[in-house]
C-alpha cells in the first residue's frame, strides 16, 4: 500500500518539468526529495505506534497545536483540490492525446467526473480498482527501466548543475510528492490490526521501494534523452527513443493514465476524510460531512470538492501551478506532523514510553529537527523558482489562519481535551477504555 500510494501520477506529470530545474541531476534532485520523508518515517511511526488513528496526519498535528493544524489541513485540502487533481486530470489527458486526438482537458475533466462518481459509491470499489490497477502500473514502470537503462549515454550527464545547486533543490521542491505520498498511509491507523508494528516495518520499505524506482526512472530519463530536449514535453518523448510500438502503447496506458487514475481515486477518498473530521469537530458546515446513508460517505462535500477541482483544471490548466501548490501543501503539512513530533515525548512522556521505535527523546528532536531544516531549504529554494506560485500558497495559509483565528473558543475547547494535565487528556481521548492499543482504533475510530 506505501508503494501504492508513491508511484501516482506525479511521476508522469512532473518529471520532465523537474528536469528543467535540475538538467542531469535529476536522480540526484529526487534522492534529495525523499531524504526528509524518509527521515519523518521515523516520527510518524512513533506517534502511530502509540496513537494509530484514522485521519493520523491531522490528529498528530493537533499535539502540536490545533491552530496550526486546521491551518495546515485546510491548506493540503485546497491544494489537492486546486493542485493534486487538475494535475493529475490534466497529465491524464496530455498522455491520453498521445492515443486519441482528443482534447486534454476535457479529457481531464472527463476521469475527474469518473472517480467522483466512483468515490460516491464507497471505499470498498475504490479500493479493488486501486490494487488492480496498481499491479498494472507497477508493470509499466520496470518495463521503462529495463529497456530503458541499456540506452543510457554517459555524455548525457556531461555539465550536471545547468543551473547550479538551487536548481537541484528546486527540483526536489517539484519531487516532494515523489515520496510524500506514502506517508499518508499512516492516516489508515485506526483501520489497520496491530498498526503498531504494521507501519514500522511497512512505512521504511514501501517509501525506499518507490525512492529506489523513482531513482532509476530518473537515470533513464535523463540518460536517454538529453535534459534541455525534455522541456515542455512528457515520458513519451523519452519512452519512443527505445520502446517498440506495442511497448509504448503499454507504457501510456499501463502506466501514465494509470498512474494518473490512481493518484486521482486516492485524492478523492483523502478528501472525503478530511471533510468528515473536521465538520465532526464543528470546524466546517455540517452539511460538507454529512454522509450518504446508502453507501456511507459525504457526498455534498466530495461533489463540492469535484466542483473546484473541475474550475481549477479549467481556468489554470498549468502543470508547473499544480505542481507547484500540491507540493507546498505537502512540505506545510509533514513539516507540522514532524513538530509534533519534536514536543511530543516532552509534552506527553507517558505516551512516548509506549512508543515501539527505538530512539531516545533527544535522538527524535535531533532527527525532527533535520527534517525541518532540509523542508525549510526545499522549500526556500522551490518558492523563489515558481515566484507567483508561491505567493498563491502564501495567501491560502494567511487566509487559513485568519479562519482559525475566528474559530478560537473551539480550537480552545480542542486543545483543552489534548492537555496531559485535563479529564480528556490523549490517554483517554485516543483509546476506549479495555481497547487493546494494538487494534489500531483511536480519535479516528471514535470520531
Amino acid at each position: 500500500m506505501c508503494v501504492g500510494l508513491n508511484i501516482g501520477g506525479a511521476l508522469f506529470a512532473l518529471t520532465t518539468v523537474a528536469a528543467g530545474f535540475s538538467g542531469p541531476c535529476l536522480p540526484l534532485a529526487m534522492l534529495i526529495s525523499s531524504v526528509p520523508i524518509l527521515l519523518a518515517v521515523i516520527p510518524y511511526v512513533t506517534l502511530t505506534s502509540v496513537i494509530p488513528t484514522t485521519s493520523a496526519s491531522y490528529r498528530y498535528a493537533q499535539l502540536f497545536s490545533p491552530s496550526v493544524a486546521i491551518v495546515s489541513l485546510f491548506t493540503l485540502l485546497v491544494c489537492l483540490l486546486i493542485g493534486g487533481q487538475p494535475l493529475f486530470a490534466l497529465g491524464f489527458g496530455k498522455y491520453l492525446q498521445a492515443l486519441l486526438p482528443l482534447d486534454p482537458i476535457w479529457m481531464g475533466t472527463g476521469v475527474l467526473t469518473a472517480f467522483y462518481v466512483i468515490n460516491l459509491m464507497g471505499v470498498r470499489l475504490t479500493a479493488r480498482i486501486q490494487t488492480v490497477l496498481f499491479f498494472m502500473l507497477l508493470a509499466a514502470l520496470i518495463l521503462y527501466i529495463v529497456l530503458g537503462l541499456p540506452s543510457v549515454e554517459a555524455e548525457n550527464f556531461s555539465n550536471p548543475f545547468p543551473n547550479g545547486v538551487g536548481g537541484v533543490f528546486a527540483a526536489a521542491g517539484l519531487l516532494f510528492t515523489f515520496s510524500a505520498g506514502g506517508i499518508f498511509v499512516i492516516d489508515l491507523g485506526g483501520e489497520v490490526m496491530q498498526a503498531r508494528r504494521t507501519f514500522a516495518k511497512a512505512l521504511p520499505v514501501g517509501i525506499g521501494i518507490a525512492v529506489a524506482l523513482y531513482v532509476l526512472i530518473g537515470v533513464a530519463t535523463v540518460g536517454v534523452a538529453p535534459w534541455s530536449s525534455l522541456e515542455g514535453e512528457s515520458l513519451i518523448v523519452v519512452a519512443e527513443r527505445f520502446m517498440p510500438k506495442p511497448a509504448l502503447t503499454y507504457f501510456i496506458i499501463g502506466g501514465a493514465l494509470v498512474a494518473c487514475a490512481t493518484s486521482i481515486n486516492i485524492i478523492f477518498t483523502l478528501i472525503s476524510r478530511g471533510f468528515l473530521v473536521v465538520s465532526q469537530e464543528g470546524l466546517l458546515p455540517a452539511l460538507f460531512g454529512k454522509v450518504n446513508k446508502r453507501y456511507g460517505t459525504p457526498h455534498w462535500g466530495l461533489t463540492a470538492a469535484y466542483l473546484i477541482c473541475v474550475a481549477a483544471l479549467v481556468g489554470i490548466p498549468s502543470l508547473m501551478f499544480f505542481g507547484s501548490m500540491l507540493n507546498l501543501g505537502l512540505i506545510l503539512a509533514i513539516s507540522v506532523v514532524t513538530l509534533s513530533g519534536f514536543v511530543f515525548p516532552k509534552r506527553y512522556p507517558d505516551l512516548f514510553e509506549w512508543a515501539s521505535m527505538p530512539f531516545s527523546a533527544r535522538s527524535l528532536r535531533i532527527i525532527c529537527g533535520t527534517i525541518l531544516v532540509l523542508n525549510t531549504l526545499i522549500f526556500g529554494f522551490f518558492a523563489v523558482a515558481i515566484g507567483k506560485s508561491s505567493l498563491v500558497f502564501l495567501g491560502i495559509v494567511l487566509g487559513w489562519c485568519i479562519y482559525a483565528g475566528s474559530q478560537k473558543r473551539r480550537l480552545k475547547e480542542i486543545k483543552e481535551s489534548l492537555s496531559p494535565a485535563g479529564p480528556g487528556s490523549p490517554t483517554h481521548l485516543f483509546w476506549m477504555e479495555g481497547e487493546d492499543r494494538d487494534q489500531g482504533s483511536g480519535v479516528g475510530g471514535q470520531a
